[in-house]
């Protein structure tokens, strides 16, 4: 079941962060994953190996790269090199918002674009950032009759 196989990675997560706690960090969200190390590309196999191996003694699989200097991780892409991030969206996956006329409570209507805006802003590091994401959110909440342009909103952290 669902449940089991998500008890079985949140023990998995335990382990890991166990065994290489000290020389690696790991993020875990729901069925993914980042790491991040400064050790060897030689110690990142045998690491690789490793997590293979504790995954695989119960039954699971694990899809591993390694040696990236940018990744996409959810909604972001971080680059490791430069330390920028910005929000990324899976190819063909489409932004879909309740309509501003729907029957839905006034609050919530007001808030949609409100939060995407933010949402946005929070996972662009500078404004360029958010520009170049900005246009498929904007399209979103423009099919759905909101009012609201998106602009950057720099974090006060």
């Amino acid at each position: 079941s669902k449940l089991k196989i998500y008890m079985y990675i949140k023990y998995i997560y335990h382990k890991i962060k166990e065994k290489f706690g000290s020389i690696c960090n790991f993020g875990l969200y729901h069925d993914d994953g980042l790491g991040i190390s400064k050790v060897s590309p030689r110690q990142t196999e045998l690491i690789k190996k490793d997590l293979r191996g504790i995954f695989s003694s119960y039954g699971l699989q694990i899809t591993i790269k390694a040696n990236k200097k940018a990744v996409n991780f959810l909604d972001v892409t971080l680059n490791l090199s430069d330390g920028k991030y910005m929000a990324y969206t899976k190819p063909r996956n489409i932004p879909l918002y309740v309509n501003r006329k729907s029957n839905h409570p006034t609050r919530i209507i007001e808030n949609i674009p409100k939060s995407i805006n933010k949402q946005l802003s929070e996972i662009s590091i500078d404004e360029n950032s958010f520009n170049q994401a900005a246009p498929l959110y904007q399209k979103a909440l423009d099919d759905r009759e909101y009012n609201h342009r998106l602009a950057f909103t720099p974090s006060l952290t």
